[in-house]
């Protein structure tokens, strides 16, 4: 049989794969949030991890990611963001021993702007069966604590042309907290970031930890 004689697949077959990613993503993440709903207010800590509200342990290694970046309304030169009344398109980086060791994704006209610290990006062969490890799903930065260390936070206007900085702070990890972790900051000429609420989880917390925590 040739090319020409073989058969050929219906055209509603190439408009279902998408749907069915859409679906099977959609799936496995309510599978990882339905299992850490099991049970209380906040997750539940399985021996490895610390308790929520407790300081960073020296020398541990922790998820760490910022849920939630609030900038004020006007750049750093006291102008709008971008032309007419466009808001700034949000997008951040965590540094740690001076070296990046994350960047988020572009938040698109947003003075304030959050992001998950769960992410499963699925392919067609991925329907078949795939096991998800942590590493694939959390979307973070891996830092190790030390007191007298920091990581910063450097933020940035997303354009096309050229991204246009709107500030940076540096958090010290002894100011760090198991779980939600809010900073307020006044404008300077050199920042115009008004909050910053980051969230951090040891990475030997089990799967239900880390799902209740990043989602």
């Amino acid at each position: 049989m040739s090319d020409f004689d073989a058969p050929k697949k219906p055209a509603w077959v190439g408009a279902l794969v998408p749907v069915l990613l859409v679906l099977a993503s959609a799936g496995l993440y309510w599978f990882f949030s339905a299992k850490g709903e099991g049970g209380g207010d906040g997750p539940p800590v399985d021996g490895s991890a610390q308790s929520l509200g407790t300081k960073l342990v020296n020398g541990k290694t922790y998820y760490l990611f910022a849920s939630l970046i609030e900038l004020y309304p006007k750049n750093l030169d006291g102008e709008n963001w971008d032309l007419g009344d466009g808001g700034p398109d949000i997008r951040y980086r965590v540094l740690w021993q001076g070296n990046e060791v994350f960047k988020s994704k572009v938040k698109d006209d947003s003075l304030i702007a959050d992001w998950s610290g769960l992410g499963v990006e699925l392919e067609w062969s991925d329907l078949l069966g795939k096991k998800f490890s942590p590493d694939e799903i959390i979307k973070g930065a891996r830092v190790r604590s030390t007191d007298d260390q920091h990581v910063a936070v450097e933020v940035v206007d997303g354009d096309v042309a050229d991204d246009d900085e709107a500030g940076s702070v540096e958090i010290l990890f002894k100011d760090l907290r198991v779980g939600t972790n809010e900073f307020k900051y006044e404008k300077t000429p050199d920042s115009a970031i008004r909050r910053v609420v980051l969230k951090a989880l040891p990475v030997d917390s089990s799967l239900q930890d880390l799902v209740n925590l990043m989602k």
